[in-house]
């Protein structure tokens, strides 16, 4: 019976103490030098310290289609509990212009920022650059995202209509 009792005080505690997180931010139209860009964060999460992030650099027509998507594709197994989107107007990997580094610069620091104000395990900007990933075309997401198959395909198969 003692034991039966302490298994649940145990449970009681980490139902009223624990924290899950579930957070979405979209910030769009925001422009530097005349480049149009948009910020989207997503969390989905039980609070923890260190709560990894994906950090994904797209093209704004892109950043558009795949942004409201991305709560649907996300599920609890993912490697990542943070997903940063960054969309920047006629964004291209193979030629970063001084604007758009100018843009990915204010996105990281904005990154480190919000971290270090809810006590997050920090980053460098060294290492948030070093895990940007870039994304072409909308079918790239499930190729960073682990997505559930069924809304894999129901994604894919509203996206190509």
């Amino acid at each position: 019976m003692n034991k039966v009792f302490t298994v649940l005080i145990f449970m009681i505690y980490h139902i009223c103490y624990s924290q899950n997180v579930k957070i979405e931010i979209a910030d769009y139209v925001k422009n530097i030098d005349s480049t149009e860009y948009s910020t989207y964060q997503y969390v989905n999460a039980s609070y923890s310290y260190s709560r990894p992030l994906l950090v994904i650099v797209t093209d704004k027509d892109v950043f558009m289609k795949i942004h409201t998507n991305i709560p649907k594709l996300f599920f609890s197994k993912q490697e990542y509990t943070d997903v940063n989107l960054l969309g920047i107007t006629g964004f291209n990997k193979n030629y970063i212009s001084n604007v758009d580094k100018k843009i990915m610069d204010i996105f990281i620091k904005a990154i480190i920022k919000y971290r270090n104000d809810n006590n997050l395990l920090p980053y460098s900007e060294d290492q948030l650059y070093s895990n940007i990933n870039y994304i072409e075309t909308t079918d790239d997401l499930c190729k960073l995202l682990i997505c559930r198959n069924r809304l894999q395909k129901k994604y894919t198969n509203r996206k190509q209509k």
